[in-house]
């Protein structure tokens, strides 16, 4: 019995037992997995940006930077100071990024909201960009292509300018991340079933959803029910599945943002001189030729896509089925886009770095938010670019929670949360299952 049971141990769930925990309830977290944070969560590159095209990204983004500038105090840091055989904290490394625009990108937009919600930027233009990261290839290549295209190697035509939004960075070991935030969670009384897969999401008669019930438990795969009046579906790349066991998002009170896995892959190449982490580097955001980068510690860097038009989406059916080895043709259309803007760039001759799976929404922005059966919360759809929000994400689902049991109609008044931090609110509309899916493409980017 608890009072709630969070479904994942990742980073997502991490944070929302932790916060749920803080509040005064007993809750419990089961994972399928034999580890905090060994699923999709292992696999992000982990990058703190900031360039969100709604006000709420921007906002959310901000507000976790600061979270994960001062990790131990968000921890507890007088617990830690009790607990001497408290394992390391994660690092959240700065590192600032050059945004680099595609032709017709909003930049006025985008950097508006930067301004307002208060992130440092600036622009450097075609002759800035190019003194200051001489080992850049400013030309511009849009669109970009895959090397089979015949026009792959075509001339760059114009010069380019970018954006360079300070404070950015990464977190150097995502898993250690998850990892401090279920001990922070276990320190307050936390339990952590791992290895045990949920068959079933118990209801009876009660809600007052479209379903006309609510929530009173899981089974689990080892015949074990487990009582709870409040479920989270934070599963990553399963939580399609386990919303399934619900019966949610089968229907329009539960909206047309449904979540989807997808493979994705990340590759490791060796960082030219200018942009190792021990020299200057950035991390780049490349929409000119469809990729983005990061510096890492020892001399390396992450390369990732942003899923250009010419890169085909792996949705994929089954997350337990997906080899984490990368291939050569996503390893190619990477790293080669991006050794056309470094010439400097060592391409290794085979394949190096790992491939992941994320949950991803048709907008690409995740849901968090109830659903029609009343006590199963979600936070899904995290679409690979949630990782830097984690430390805000408990506090949402906590907020939801909060207001959802007591009687409050989330669906129609939207509750907010205060982002402390950055002294601003967040309306937790932009994150409902319900919302008004404007776009049809998105990114990862990190």
């Amino acid at each position: 019995m608890a009072d709630v049971v969070v479904v994942g141990a990742g980073v997502m769930g991490a944070s929302i037992a932790l916060e749920l925990q803080r509040s005064g309830r007993s809750v419990l977290v089961v994972d399928r997995g034999d580890a905090v944070g060994a699923g999709s969560t292992s696999a992000s590159s982990a990058v703190v940006r900031f360039n969100y095209s709604t006000l709420a990204g921007v906002t959310a983004a901000w507000e976790s930077a600061h979270r994960w500038a001062d990790w131990a105090h968000h921890l507890g840091a007088d617990q830690l100071e009790a607990d001497s055989g408290s394992r390391p904290l994660a690092r959240f490394v700065r590192c600032p990024m050059l945004f680099i625009q595609s032709p017709g990108f909003d930049r006025t937009g985008s950097t508006a909201l930067l301004s307002e919600v208060g992130v440092p930027w600036e622009v450097l233009d075609e002759d800035q960009l190019a003194e200051q990261f001489p080992a850049l290839d400013t030309g511009r290549f849009h669109p970009p292509r895959r090397p089979d295209d015949p026009r792959f190697g075509d001339d760059p035509s114009g010069q380019l300018d970018a954006i360079r939004i300070f404070d950015s960075g990464f977190i150097d070991d995502p898993q250690l991340a998850a990892t401090n935030l279920m001990d922070a969670a276990r320190r307050l009384g936390t339990q952590v079933h791992l290895g045990t897969e949920v068959v079933e999401v118990r209801h009876a008669n009660g809600g007052t959803g479209r379903t006309g019930r609510r929530t009173v438990g899981i089974a689990t795969a080892d015949g074990r029910e487990i009582d709870a009046p409040v479920v989270v579906n934070a599963a990553g790349p399963w939580s399609a599945g386990l919303n399934r066991l619900a019966g949610v998002f089968s229907g329009p009170d539960d909206g047309v943002a449904a979540n989807r896995p997808m493979r994705q892959e990340v590759h490791v190449v060796p960082a030219p001189s200018g942009f190792t982490l021990d020299d200057g580097g950035v991390m780049i955001a490349d929409l000119d030729l469809g990729y983005y980068s990061r510096p890492q510690v020892g001399g390396t860097l992450l390369v990732g896509g942003v899923e250009p038009d010419c890169d085909p989406l792996e949705w994929i059916d089954d997350p337990d089925a997906v080899s984490p080895h990368p291939t050569v043709d996503c390893f190619e259309a990477q790293v080669w886009r991006q050794a056309r803007r470094l010439p400097d760039l060592a391409v290794p001759h085979r394949p190096t770095g790992l491939a992941g799976v994320y949950d991803v929404t048709p907008d690409w922005v995740p849901i968090y938010d109830r659903t029609s059966l009343d006590g199963f919360y979600v936070a899904i759809g995290t679409s690979g670019n949630q990782f830097k929000n984690a430390p805000l994400v408990g506090q949402i689902l906590r907020d939801v929670i909060d207001a959802c049991e007591e009687g409050h109609d989330h669906d129609a008044d939207p509750v907010s949360t205060r982002c402390d931090r950055i002294g601003r609110d967040l309306d937790l509309g932009a994150f409902s299952r319900l919302r008004s899916i404007t776009e049809t493409t998105g990114t990862v980017l990190g």
